[in-house]
């Protein structure tokens, strides 16, 4: 089975003939969030260069390549390959469980949408508006960063569980979504997508994304060999978190990202909350008008200038800013990485992760994927 990849670029794409790889010069990762930058990436397989008018958010190429190659280069590049073999093995089967559905078009939730209405906006971004390839390379979809990312130990990871899936039992391929940090509660899908409930993605309480119980030095340890570099630089790994914005830079994003103003904001109020209290309903009043606003990224981007760490967060009027007090880091949905990886370091299989995250589902080997 192959899979075709978006290659976002800085730029026009800088590529060269290197052995058997294309490297290219100028990829872009972390593409709108805080840790955005450009590295050089090894791409193995066929390298096709779109067309300027073919495309879509920096995506400039397309890489086509046998889907467990991509798969080695995922695992290395969403989290460090010096952490515990059985967290990357978990992480190798829900990366091929979510990236075989996609492919396969076999999760029907797996769209955009927008609501668009005076006095409320509310939409979500997904991976389905990609056209003429299945995902792309950054954290919209799953980090892919080029083969030379690839270390032994994410090989054995891929190899070792093999065609490996997890199946809900009803016998489909579930949508196996994860996030960086959830803060201590898991959330429900219908907070950040589309108002349904895939199966075996339910919230759950996660008391290993804690790390505050380990002593310092082991703290650093386990983040050490879990995060990239780039990430290692979020304070406090995301699981608690203290942020303070000026009520004009919110109406500035207001505009700038959304299209809408209320004059002078005045008032902030969250109308909902997932079981994870991440907000997917807030309410902005203003001088000229009242907005309600979300979902879950859209009230992350509206309240930083990149991407808030979650929308998990208590608020404190000072005045002409306001103090954002938050828990966790991405969406929440599915499996917590750092919850996963302590884990590992603390024993469990990767089969005892993935029961653990995804409640119901079935791990099992499908050769036709071979």
């Amino acid at each position: 089975m192959e899979i075709r990849v978006g290659i976002k670029t800085a730029g026009d794409p800088i590529l060269k003939k290197e052995g058997e790889f294309t490297l290219l010069e100028n990829m872009l990762i972390g593409d709108g969030f805080h840790w955005e930058r450009i590295i050089r990436a090894g791409l193995s397989g066929k390298v096709e260069i779109l067309k300027t008018d073919n495309r879509e958010d920096n995506v400039s190429l397309i890489n086509t390549l046998p889907v467990e190659t991509y798969l080695e280069c995922v695992v290395g590049s969403e989290m460090n390959p010096e952490a515990p073999i059985e967290f990357l093995k978990a992480h190798a089967v829900i990366s091929r469980s979510w990236v075989v559905g996609k492919i396969l078009n076999l999760h029907p939730c797996d769209s955009e949408g927008k609501i668009n209405a005076e006095g409320r906006l509310i939409g979500w971004d997904d991976t389905g508006s990609h056209q003429g390839f299945d995902v792309c390379s950054d954290d919209h979809c799953q980090r892919y960063q080029g083969l030379q990312k690839v270390h032994p130990t994410a090989l054995q990871a891929i190899r070792t569980t093999a065609d490996e899936v997890l199946i809900s039992e009803r016998g489909n391929i579930i949508d196996a979504r994860f996030s960086k940090c959830c803060g201590g509660v898991t959330e429900l899908f219908s907070t950040c997508w589309q108002p349904l409930e895939p199966d075996c993605i339910s919230s759950i309480r996660d008391p290993w994304c804690d790390l505050s119980v380990l002593p310092l030095q082991s703290r650093r340890l386990l983040l050490s060999g879990v995060l990239k570099d780039y990430d290692l630089s979020t304070p406090g790994y995301g699981y608690r978190w203290e942020t303070e914005i000026a009520k004009t830079e919110i109406e500035k994003n207001l505009k700038e990202k959304f299209g809408r103003s209320i004059g002078k904001l005045l008032k902030v109020i969250p109308l909902h909350r997932g079981p994870s209290k991440r907000i997917d309903l807030i309410r902005l009043e203003g001088t000229e008008s009242c907005l309600e606003i979300g979902k879950e990224l859209w009230i992350r981007r509206l309240f930083s200038a990149n991407h808030l760490y979650s929308s998990a967060f208590d608020i404190e009027d000072l005045g002409d800013k306001l103090r954002l007090s938050g828990a966790g880091w991405g969406h929440g949905v599915g499996l917590c990485q750092i919850g996963a990886a302590n884990m590992a370091a603390n024993g469990a299989s990767y089969e005892e992760i993935l029961k653990f995250y995804y409640p119901g589902a079935i791990l099992t080997k499908n050769p036709k994927l071979s």
